[in-house]
Order: structure tokens, then C-alpha cells, then sequence
């Protein structure tokens, strides 16, 4: 038998570039669970608290109730877009520099309630929303065409001149 010789420099250097490859990507298998988030104590007491919830007999059907609003929420994309952008941007800072990070977000908090620059805008657009979505709301029930139809048919009688008979 031959004995086993030693690996070569290349070798070796090809065998450590591997195995740092693949506790790198241990590594990250660790840490992302299903959605790619990373695995923190934090988010753990999260996912058992939930999970709490969907397994409690009275709350299940209120929680699937909940997430299946937010399935079909409008602003579901966006907020899975801020998420990530907050997680790609502001996550390293945050670790790195936190108490900047609180100064910052008091500062910017502090120049809006301190400027209000949506005073009239924000409240405008509301009524504006709030209005025109009751008024759309009333029109498509069945009784509120039904009405309109006859009053738009009472107002053509009254403009339409009458015969007069003669007797």
C-alpha cells in the first residue's frame, strides 16, 4: 500500500477556499428563516407569539380574518418594499450607530409637528377621499338609482309643457 502523500500548496489553498465557501453559506442558512429575514431573539418571541395566536380557538378566525385582509390590501407591496429598503439601507446604520439613528428620525418627527406641512392638504384630501367614496357608495345601491331615476322623471314632466284640452 502506498502511503498517503500530503496535499500540494494548490490543493490545500483550494480545499480552505471550499470550506470557507460552505460555512459562509451555512452560515446564512442559519440565519434566514422561510421569508429571508434574518433570525433574531426578537423575531423568534415574535414568531412564537403568533403562533400562539393562530393555534387559540377564539383568535384563529380572527387572525386568518386579518391576514387575509392584508393579503389583498393595496398597500401590502409597498410595505414589503419599505421592509426590504429598511432592511438593504438603514438596518447597517442602525447597528452601527443607533443613538444617530433615534437623533435623526426625533429631528425629522420634530420638524413636522413643529412646520405641520400637510396642515390643509391632509385634511382637504380626507374629506375629499372620505366624500367622494360615500357619494359613490350611495349611487351604486339599487334604491338610490330607483329615486333618482323618478325624480330625473318628475323634473322632465314638470319642463314638459302640458296640452291643454278645450271644452
Amino acid at each position: 500500500m502506498s502511503k498517503p502523500r500530503a496535499p500540494r500548496p494548490a490543493e490545500l489553498r483550494l480545499q480552505q477556499s471550499r470550506e470557507r465557501i460552505r460555512q459562509w453559506l451555512s452560515h446564512e442558512d442559519e440565519e434566514s428563516d422561510e421569508d429571508g429575514s434574518p433570525d433574531h431573539p426578537i423575531s423568534d418571541q415574535f414568531q412564537a407569539w403568533m403562533k400562539d395566536l393562530r393555534d387559540h380557538p377564539m383568535l384563529s378566525s380572527a387572525f386568518n380574518a386579518v391576514q387575509g385582509w392584508w393579503e389583498s390590501h393595496p398597500w401590502r407591496p409597498a410595505t414589503h418594499l419599505a421592509g426590504g429598503l429598511f432592511r438593504e439601507a438603514l438596518q447597517p446604520v442602525a447597528m452601527k450607530h443607533p443613538l444617530a439613528l433615534v437623533l435623526v428620525a426625533a429631528a425629522i418627527g420634530g420638524s413636522l409637528v413643529w412646520f405641520r406641512p400637510g396642515r390643509g392638504l391632509v385634511k382637504s384630501l380626507l374629506l375629499k377621499g372620505v366624500v367622494s367614496q360615500s357619494v359613490l357608495g350611495l349611487i351604486k345601491q339599487p334604491f338610490v338609482g330607483t329615486l333618482a331615476n323618478n325624480f330625473i322623471t318628475w323634473i322632465h314632466q314638470l319642463s314638459t309643457p302640458r296640452p291643454r284640452s278645450s271644452t
